[in-house]
């Protein structure tokens, strides 16, 4: 009985000796090996989730800003009437796509000539809201994005 505690206790020396010896000899990367593949490499950082949401944001605010350097006059109506603000103010979407539309007339060439390129540009229903959910604070998940655009471009195709 004395024998295999002695064997054991060798058995665990051996051991750690042999996992100092690994990590003395070791380096920076790690190998390892899997089947006929030898794989090299260090381990990296995960980037934290406050890291990744702020990459996002940075990805969206250049996108919005390209959009906006696109349609100017688009995200200048839109923004200036279809936020929260406004649509406090006025009580409702409704009154305030009303405010908007007839402020707006005066530019109705302008006006129609971007939401006519935006339509082309975009085609689909995807695109549509995100330009406008980058340009306003409004939804028309209802009548859908690209059917209120072709809308409004037919309240100012109806002034000229």
């Amino acid at each position: 009985m004395a024998f295999l505690l002695q064997l054991i206790i060798l058995g665990i020396i051996v051991l750690i000796g042999f996992q100092i010896w690994n990590a003395m000899k070791g380096g920076n990367g790690r190998i390892e090996k899997h089947g006929a593949k030898t794989i090299e490499g260090t381990a990296s950082e995960a980037a934290s989730p406050g890291k990744t949401a702020a990459d996002t944001l940075k990805e969206f605010e250049n996108a919005r800003a390209e959009l906006k350097s696109r349609y100017p006059s688009v995200f200048a109506m839109l923004g200036g009437y279809l936020n929260s603000h406004t649509i406090g103010e006025t009580g409702s979407l409704e009154t305030a796509v009303k405010e908007m539309i007839a402020d707006w007339k005066a530019r109705s060439d302008e006006i129609s000539h971007e939401l006519a390129k935006l339509l082309a540009d975009n085609e689909t229903e995807e695109e549509c809201r995100a330009i406008i959910l980058a340009a306003c604070d409004a939804t028309f998940e209802q009548e859908g994005y690209r059917a209120w655009l072709t809308w409004l471009l037919g309240q100012f195709n109806d002034f000229k």
